[in-house]
């Protein structure tokens, strides 16, 4: 699913963003992490100078207060912090060989602003679209990891198919636990 017809995937660099910062203690984190999501995520074509990684680190912060949220007003008021405190000014390019797209930061923007302007928008059109139903924190026990859910469905609880598989043991065996003292 295409939230917001930018040639990145901003919803998933909102969703990778904030994950990278927010693992878990015992995952071990590249020192570079924050800036590989750019690159995996069609913001750049190689790596960004370490110097982006403490306000990457400060926006992703931000944008987990979108995940957080506990009904839609919440949701949309932490969306509506975000988009204050960007500058979107839309407009049509075709950099680098590629057809003419949108962007929504303006064309002098650097890479953070752009990051910026496009994971806000792409959180805007999340929640006008389905309101808290497509996002949130992962269901598993002790899992702090975030999803976005782009499935037909709209059936996603937890941040990875590993997290769902550890949910859905536990519940089975807690399951025959239980009926095994009923026994």
């Amino acid at each position: 699913m295409d939230f917001i017809g930018y040639r990145s995937d901003a919803l998933g660099a909102a969703v990778d963003l904030v994950n990278a910062v927010t693992a878990a203690k015992d995952e071990p984190q590249a020192s570079d992490a924050l800036r590989t999501i750019l690159v995996e995520h069609g913001f750049l074509a190689r790596r960004a100078p370490a110097s982006v990684e403490p306000a990457l680190r400060a926006w992703a912060r931000r944008l987990r207060t979108v995940f957080d949220a506990k009904d839609v007003r919440e949701a949309a008021i932490a969306v509506n912090a975000l988009l204050a405190d960007v500058r979107v000014e839309p407009h049509l390019s075709d950099h680098d060989g590629e057809p003419w797209h949108l962007h929504y930061a303006p064309p002098e923007a650097d890479v953070v602003d752009r990051l910026r302007s496009t994971t806000a928008f792409a959180l805007a059109m999340l929640v006008s679209e389905y309101g808290i139903d497509r996002h949130g924190c992962c269901a598993a026990e002790g899992c702090n990891r975030v999803f976005a859910d782009t499935s037909r469905n709209a059936a996603r609880r937890y941040c990875s198919s590993a997290c769902a598989n550890r949910a859905a043991v536990a519940a089975h065996r807690a399951r025959a636990k239980e009926k095994a003292k009923q026994s």
